[in-house]
């Protein structure tokens, strides 16, 4: 500990002479830095210097900012709600987040006879990190080397196939290939080759320029075609929510079940063991509690008694076109050596590997993410340098900012180590970590779930309980109705049988009212615009709901019985009508 301690002081001293920072090591190789910093970006800079140090665990940040108040979460009133409601639920398991992470968790352990709840502070599932990126499914190249995070992004593209059979989402493998016109760029192609290799991604090769060509004529039409290439067939594309909602329908279906705006505000535990939650709605007894709390992981941690990661938000803005305008290629394209990629690393996070372009399962042309250091974990607003990193992705000639239909930005949950944290803490015995999960985390969930899994299997054995499967677990889900998407014979059968499908709400991206409707008849019921919006598509399009908000407001209300004045656009208070006016 001492000879750690010693190695952070004087990396410390080095690269920040000026800078006064206490550095204390406990007997797990947790650091604890405090000090005062110039700035946000200094203290993030003097955490991954620390965190580099060979040897350290992770990094618990006590530094500040001069004149800078960073936001707390009250987590006290919800407490004393929570201890005045008393007991309002008991479960083997509670899993605190309703992710894509909570939610493939969630599914995976819905095949064993347990009571699981899943507690969302928010309003439905999928409202965080999982639905602001991508929905790249990475092959593997980018992570680095020797990482979970590597080994899990590997194992997890390989999963996909089998999770999209089963769960009936939308998975294209378009594949990802980088290209180079000059022979000055061929050493930095055979570097991210040579690293796809040793990361093991699947089935990638380096290519002559033909070969390049062949898998992607477009690139013929270049003014300077490429002469070689890297080609990684593995890397996929998901509409991010379809995935999340998919698994958390699955997993209510065999029993899970979901709270929505329920905050954990307190971990219960005795003798070393957990013994459940404090929300405001009440206590949840259990003997196991899984945190996949995103951005706010850490403070469940330090509840449950183990301090030992801070989670430093990272933002990242996502621009998104109108689908008149076109990705020109089959597969994901980078540009190795050219002024776009030149660009883009000028204003990229270090510690990040950004976002580029692509084509979405639905058609739309995607640019982004950026990746900027926030200090405020609720901080979703886009900014202009946000934005202009997006627009630096830009791959199509005749696109600019007339072209968007929205931009949105998400908050990334990375730690010091810039690694995935998932284990039993080994200080309160029960409480499951699965925290630092950002990029390539949407790849990496399969593999995570599975992770988790054999961590609660093998708490279980301990408590000498062998969990076997259950005979009626179901993995599979019938496919979501998409009426845009079927042959004229089909709708015409469709709307004969069912005339809700005759009715289109969303004019821009073809909603009916029938697939709004079967959406509302979920086990994991959509109660705002927005979760409608995740669940159909409708008000995705060009217009953005400025057509058909009012007509899922109607349905909405008379499905849930409510007053159109009380339907939330999001999470609670967010209504748009204030009163009926007729």
């Amino acid at each position: 500990m001492n000879s750690i301690k010693n190695t952070i002081e004087k990396a410390l001293r080095e690269a920040f002479p000026w800078l006064e920072i206490k550095v204390s090591v406990d007997e797990r190789q947790i650091v604890t830095l405090a000090g005062e910093c110039g700035d946000w970006q200094q203290l993030i800079d003097v955490g991954h210097k620390a965190a580099n140090v060979p040897g350290v665990k992770n990094i618990v940040s006590d530094m500040w900012v001069k004149g800078l108040e960073i936001p707390r979460k009250d987590y006290q009133t919800g407490r004393a709600k929570g201890f005045e409601a008393g007991l309002v639920g008991e479960a083997d398991i509670v899993i605190a987040g309703a992710g894509v992470i909570g939610c493939g968790i969630a599914r995976e352990l819905a095949k064993y006879p347990l009571k699981i709840i899943v507690v969302e502070k928010n309003d439905d599932v999928c409202t965080g990190a999982s639905k602001a990126n991508n929905g790249n499914i990475h092959p593997g190249h980018a992570a680095k080397t020797g990482t979970l995070k590597a080994r899990l992004n590997i194992l997890g593209n390989r999963m996909y196939d089998k999770w999209a059979d089963e769960l009936g989402f939308v998975f294209q493998r378009n594949g990802l290939m980088y290209i180079a016109w000059e022979e000055a760029y061929i050493p930095a192609l055979k570097e991210r080759y040579d690293k796809g290799v040793e990361n093991g991604v699947d089935g990638i090769e380096m290519l002559d320029g033909e070969q390049a060509m062949a898998i992607e004529p477009e690139l013929r039409k270049l003014d300077n075609p490429p002469i070689a290439a890297v080609w990684l067939p593995s890397l996929a594309h998901v509409e991010p929510y379809d995935v999340t909602v998919a698994l958390a329908e699955n997993a209510a279906h065999n029993g899970v079940e979901f709270w929505f705006n329920t905050p954990v505000c307190d971990v219960l535990r005795h003798d070393g063991r957990v013994e459940g939650v404090v929300t405001p709605k009440g206590i949840i007894k259990a003997s196991c509690v899984i945190n996949c709390a995103g951005v706010y992981a850490d403070d469940l941690s330090e509840m449950a008694g183990d301090r030992s990661f801070t989670i430093h938000p990272r933002k990242g803005t996502i621009a998104i076109l109108d689908k008149a305008k076109q990705y020109p290629y089959r597969p994901q394209m980078g540009f190795v050596g050219n002024a776009l990629e030149n660009r883009m690393k000028n204003i990229k996070n270090a510690e990040s590997k950004g976002g580029g372009c692509c084509k979405t399962p639905e058609g739309n042309y995607l640019l982004g993410p950026s990746a900027k250091e926030v200090w405020n974990k609720e901080d979703t607003a886009t900014d202009p340098d946000g934005l202009e990193y997006a627009m630096s992705c830009n791959q199509h000639k005749n696109v600019g900012q007339q072209d968007l239909i929205r931009v949105f930005t998400g908050v990334r949950a990375a730690d010091f180590k810039e690694d995935f944290i998932i284990e039993m803490s080994p200080v309160t015995d029960g409480f499951i970590n699965v925290a630092g999960i950002q990029s390539p985390g949407l790849a990496s969930a399969p593999a995570i779930a599975k992770m988790v899994e054999d961590i609660v299997l093998k708490d279980f054995e301990k408590k000498s309980i062998k969990l076997e499967i259950r005979q009626d677990y179901q993995p599979r889900e019938n496919p979501k109705t998409l009426f845009r998407k079927l042959p004229p014979d089909e709708k015409r059968k469709l709307i004969e049988r069912e005339p809700s499908f005759g009715r289109i709400v969303c004019r821009c991206e073809t909603i009916t009212e029938g697939e709004i409707l079967e959406a509302l008849d979920s086990p994991v019921m959509p109660a705002s615009i927005e979760a409608i919006k995740r669940r159909t598509r409708a008000g995705m399009g060009r217009c953005q709901g400025g057509f058909c908000q009012p007509r899922v407001i109607e349905i909405l209300a008379k499905k849930l019985g409510r007053d159109w004045s009380e339907i939330n656009f999001s999470e609670q208070g967010t209504n748009f009508l204030e009163k009926m006016h007729k």
